[in-house]
């Protein structure tokens, strides 16, 4: 099959490394695969395979060249402010049409058998290009159990009559309550996951970085942003500093948004020796190696992809309830008490309780849990649904 795996950008994200993840997957299995994005802000990432051919789609240089385009983008603004939130909307009604022509561009000697288009900021750019190959991957879950009027439209326009995979069961379940209540009907509705390679985690697990401190500590890792909830992180923290004798470290390995608000909590909280802000990192495995245990606070994830390579790392793992795929990742025999509510004082009681667990006493529930994501694994599951579907 000849394969592309279409993506909004190549920056250290879970969706751009799950990309390369699959792009790679589907090229170790013997197809002929292609991984288009179309932004090159922040690239650091690529596919392992050299194999895999790599095409940098600037559909939005390419709109604003042109004077249709051009005037088409200031429309999209224009309507942006009178209906907030629009603006890709409208911006991708212009942009699919350039997708789908420089598509061409690419098939001139072999047509694509399977399109695959990861995330939000793909769908915007490629919305209204509805070609029965296409299989849209979305991640987005969230804790709303209501649609606005914007909702549904949006709904409408990405989801309406096309192919939707979500990366878990629980991202699944999302969409079908929320398609159901914005009367959207997709083609089929799919969950099958990420792949994951274990193995180069493992390798670069292993690297030294000086970095990493000798203290024992536990670790969060991810953006600094609003989503990620590392407030609830800090705020149990203070917790085990307060209720407990608690002597270890916390490490918060990435940056973002919310970097300074969170910093400036710690520094209320006169922790600043305590909490270490190690920043973004192009290597995180190491510093999930060393960590006496890996602690997830998101309000909401797909897959989570963090928490699956926590589990390659070997560490300990304790996570709160959330929308998405975590539920799942957690379901093992041994690891399904470390799901706890999302309260500091409750995620705070079960880390000083796994601390008293030997990190190998998860070992076998995370070895289960990886091999349903071995990339051969689900290569499989893509050929069978594809084969039924199309």
């Amino acid at each position: 099959m000849r394969i592309a795996v279409v993506v909004r950008s190549l920056k250290f994200g879970g969706m751009e490394r799950a990309a390369c993840n699959q792009a790679d997957a589907f090229f170790q299995a013997g197809h002929d695969v292609d991984l288009i994005y179309f932004s090159n802000k922040n690239k650091t990432i690529a596919p392992k395979e050299k194999g895999v051919n790599i095409y940098f789609m600037d559909i939005n240089k390419i709109m604003k060249k042109s004077f249709s385009g051009f005037l088409w983008n200031l429309f999209s603004k224009l309507m942006n402010i009178f209906l907030r939130g629009t603006y890709p909307l409208f911006k991708g009604t212009f942009t699919s049409s350039i997708f789908e022509k420089e598509l061409k561009k690419l098939e001139n000697v072999k047509p694509y058998d399977l399109i695959l288009v990861r995330g939000q900021g793909s769908f915007e750019q490629l919305w209204r290009f509805k070609d029965s190959r296409i299989i849209r991957i979305s991640v987005n879950v969230s804790t709303k159990k209501t649609s606005s009027i914007k909702d549904k439209i949006i709904s409408k326009a990405y989801f309406e009559n096309v192919h939707l995979n979500c990366n878990s069961e629980g991202g699944k379940y999302f969409f079908e309550r929320k398609l159901k209540r914005e009367n959207v009907k997709p083609l089929s509705l799919k969950a099958i996951r990420n792949p994951f390679f274990k193995e180069k985690i493992i390798s670069m697990a292993k690297e030294k970085n000086d970095e990493i401190p000798n203290e024992p500590y536990i670790l969060g890792v991810g953006r600094l942003v609003n989503a990620k909830n590392f407030e609830l992180l800090i705020d149990t923290y203070i917790y085990l500093k307060n209720n407990f004798n608690f002597d270890y470290k916390l490490v918060l390995v990435g940056d973002g948004s919310s970097r300074k608000t969170l910093k400036k909590k710690v520094l209320d909280s006169k922790l600043q020796k305590e909490v270490i802000f190690a920043g973004y990192q192009k290597n995180p495995y190491n510093w999930m190696k060393n960590a006496e245990m890996f602690v997830l606070t998101s309000k909401f994830e797909g897959l989570c992809g963090v928490l699956i390579e926590a589990m390659c790392c070997q560490t300990r793992i304790v996570a709160s309830k959330s929308p998405g795929g975590v539920k799942e990742l957690m379901s093992g025999k041994n690891m399904k008490e470390n799901l706890v509510e999302p309260e500091a004082n409750k995620l705070a009681e079960q880390i000083i309780k796994v601390m008293k667990q030997e990190k190998e006493f998860y070992f076998d529930d995370y070895s289960k849990m990886l091999a349903t994501l071995e990339p051969s694994f689900v290569v499989k599951q893509w050929l069978e649904y594809t084969k039924r579907e199309f």
